[in-house]
């Protein structure tokens, strides 16, 4: 080798050693089913190639997905067990309140990130400048732990409402879009029944049914004014002054005396129950089997509106009819004097596919800075909005990210207040619920009055609050009181 050539190669093993290395950070990701490959393709796709551009931008970083467990029952199995081992994903999905309950042990607070600007984000567009500007106010509200801190970002949730048949109303000359409370919507269904078509779409059944949402507004607007004071200590929440009751809650007010067939709070609750039934659900809602088949009722066109959930959007995207959105309006002074929100209550969300935190111990690993930077790429509007395009079953809770055409006002439904009570069938116990559906059943058909009514259902609440005291024993000190 000649000098020339050996001065040559001397000065290219010189170079190379004064270069700096680049050091890769790994980061694993769970995000449930964004990742699915064999189950989920379209969303997956999605998600790969907003991976595969963050790391081309970031050649120094490597992200590796971690598939979708299906069973919600093995994925936390799985998380705890990578939780012992310290081999937890950086990123991953959690229920909110589980997070919550886990709080610092866990999962980095995101506080402070929420606070700072979000690059991704375009200079002078909502979010740019805070990262916690894109997200909406009641879902941070709803999230946030009792601590103060917020442990993950939601980037949807599910939520529910009413499918329109738009030009079924139209050719009726019938027009939802000024409802402004439960009256015009009771008379719009009076409207509909003299023309031979039926309202509102809604199955009963003795266990799970949709009707249960439809229970949950109304009960809520009868007691809005008391709920509150029902509160324990023990489940206060600074962050959140209106809140649904625990079943724990619900009891003791029961027990207490507080919620009562005798208040004329429940008389407001079973009048608005039994004009709804009267005028503007389907014929025959409690002979309707399964949610399957009220919506195959409304895909031909034999109700106007159903009241059904956003995962049946992708479904109704090809009906050969022009499909819109709306909900139940809020309850005026006049049909329910204990109402206190001007507006209607959800019957949807928080849980959703995505849930995203950052767990503790990527601060010891050094990845935590750039996992909260990949989940402020991924949660950029113009980036989740490729995502949330091809999960429409989902409705964005993302400031700048639209809903399925179909489901549009469910955006808006998912930023009402929560219900103060949730289904039947979990308000108390299962046996509640089952008897719950079958006594309101009855009243709803005309098949017993409210006083016939109120004493089954007297003894239905005391049997239930009676049994889970039991079963709860010195947990629930208040039942020996």
């Amino acid at each position: 080798m000649n000098a020339c050539r050996l001065t040559a190669v001397t000065a290219g093993i010189a170079l190379m050693a004064a270069s700096p290395v680049m050091a890769q950070t790994n980061l694993s990701m769970y995000v449930n089913q964004f990742y699915a490959p064999e189950t989920n393709p379209e969303v997956t796709k999605v998600t790969q190639e907003l991976v595969a551009e963050y790391e081309a931008e970031h050649p120094d970083v490597k992200i590796n997905l971690i598939p979708h467990i299906a069973d919600v029952n093995a994925y936390q199995a799985w998380l705890t067990t990578r939780f012992t081992a310290g081999d937890e994903p950086d990123i991953t999905w959690q229920q909110f309140y589980q997070r919550n309950t886990e709080g610092t042990d866990n999962w980095l607070a995101l506080n402070e990130y929420l606070e700072q600007p979000n690059p991704y984000i375009p200079e002078g567009e909502n979010g740019h400048d805070r990262w916690g500007d894109i997200f909406f106010e009641n879902v941070l509200a709803q999230i946030r732990g009792g601590d103060g801190n917020w442990y993950q970002v939601n980037t949807n949730w599910v939520e529910t409402g009413f499918y329109v048949n738009e030009h079924l109303l139209a050719a009726n000359d019938v027009d939802i879009s000024g409802w402004e409370d439960w009256g015009d919507m009771i008379e719009t269904c009076k409207e509909l029944r003299s023309k031979g078509i039926q309202p509102i779409g809604v199955f009963m059944t003795p266990e799970w049914s949709t009707y249960q949402w439809l229970d949950d507004i109304i009960i809520t607007g009868a007691f809005a004014d008391v709920a509150q004071s029902w509160y324990m200590d023990k489940y206060a929440n600074e962050f959140l002054p209106w809140r649904q009751l625990t079943r724990e809650e619900f009891a003791k007010a029961v027990k207490d005396g507080k919620f009562s067939v005798d208040d004329p709070r429940f008389d407001t609750y079973l009048s608005l129950t039994k004009e709804m039934a009267d005028n503007c659900l389907v014929e025959g809602f409690a002979g309707i089997p399964e949610y399957d088949t009220l919506f195959n009722m409304f895909y031909n066109e034999q109700v106007a509106m159903v009241w059904l959930g956003a995962w049946s959007a992708p479904s109704l995207a090809d009906v050969p009819f022009k499909v819109g959105s709306s909900y139940m309006p809020p309850f005026s002074k006049d049909e329910s004097p204990y109402a206190i929100h001007d507006t209607s209550y959800r019957v949807g969300g928080p849980s959703s596919s995505g849930q995203f935190g950052v767990t503790a111990s990527t601060v010891e690993r050094g990845t935590a800075e750039t996992a909260i930077d990949f989940l402020r790429f991924f949660t950029a509007p113009q980036n989740y909005a490729r995502v949330a395009a091809a999960d429409a079953g989902y409705i964005p809770v993302i400031e700048g990210v639209e809903p399925p055409a179909v489901a549009k006002a469910f955006q808006e439904i998912a930023q009402l207040p929560e219900r103060a009570l949730t289904d039947p069938i979990a308000r108390l116990n299962q046996k509640f619920g089952s008897e719950h559906n079958r006594l309101m059943q009855s009243f709803m058909l005309g098949e017993m009055d409210a006083e016939q009514l109120k004493g089954q259902y007297r003894r239905a609440l005391e049997r239930a609050v009676e049994d889970m005291c039991f079963e709860a024993g010195d947990e629930w000190a208040w039942c020996a009181e």
